[in-house]
Parts: C-alpha cells; sequence; structure tokens
C-alpha cells in the first residue's frame, strides 16, 4: 500500500509527538520522591493530593516517564506502572508510525477493530496503578 497524503501527515504528526514526550521526559529531572516531577515543568501541585491527602490517577506519571527516558525501567515501574506502560505505548506508536510513514498506513488503520480490549486494558491499568499510588503513598 503506497502512502498518502494524509497517512504521511497523521504519521508525522504521530512521531512528533512522541518525540517530543520523550524529549521532555528526558530533558527533567525525576523526583525522587515518586511525584511532584510535573512542577519542574511549571505546572502547578497536585490539588486532588493537597485537598483529600491521596494521590489522582495520574499523580507519578511526569516522574515515572522521566525515569524512563532516563534509563530506570524499575524505579518507572515502581513508581507508576501505568506511566511505564505508557511511556512504552508511546515509544511504540511513534516508531510504528515512522516505519508506516514510509511503508504506508497508520497505526490506526493497520490496528483496527483492537479498540475495545485496548480501551478496557487501559482504564484497568490506570485503576490499578492508581490504587497501587494511593496504597504506597499511604504507606509512607
Amino acid at each position: 500500500m503506497a502512502p498518502t497524503t494524509q497517512d504521511r501527515l497523521v504519521n508525522i504528526t504521530l512521531v512528533l509527538i512522541a518525540a517530543g514526550l520523550v524529549a521532555v521526559s528526558a530533558a527533567v529531572t525525576p523526583s525522587p520522591t515518586g511525584m511532584g516531577t510535573h512542577e519542574r515543568l511549571g505546572l502547578p501541585p497536585c490539588t486532588f493530593l493537597k485537598l483529600t491527602g491521596i494521590p489522582c490517577f495520574s499523580c507519578g506519571m511526569t516522574t515515572s516517564w522521566a525515569w524512563m527516558a532516563h534509563g530506570h525501567p524499575w524505579t518507572s515501574i515502581k513508581t507508576q506502572p501505568m506511566g511505564a506502560l505508557l511511556f512504552v505505548a508511546t515509544v511504540a506508536v511513534g516508531l510504528a508510525s515512522l516505519f508506516f510513514l514510509f511503508r504506508g498506513g497508520t497505526v490506526e488503520r493497520r490496528f483496527n477493530g483492537y479498540g475495545r480490549p485496548v480501551t478496557i486494558a487501559f482504564w484497568a491499568g490506570l485503576l490499578g496503578a492508581w490504587a497501587f499510588k494511593i496504597v504506597e503513598t499511604l504507606a509512607k
């Protein structure tokens, strides 16, 4: 299948987004506390954590991504398991889009039909990682 202009634009966009996210993750120093790395990017502290004393579902994600980008996958997984998984998925989508840029097609079209299982796995992983982060935070 020859690449179309629309496929090329989609693939270039996905490659740039993935590369940008990985570059930002590599540029920031991960917080040793397991949370708060996003504040080094100028973002405010987690309001949910501040109000409730428990982390929100995305607490630790930026830190986890930073650990992955710095080559510490085990620390990333211990920090926020879903963050590590999303980092790997983002790199995979970026690399696949780079491949499809020259081969034709897009990630979405090539993996059409997997939407429901991927969505279920995403939400199960996110909720499981959130529970992990809550337990970890309360144990400290």
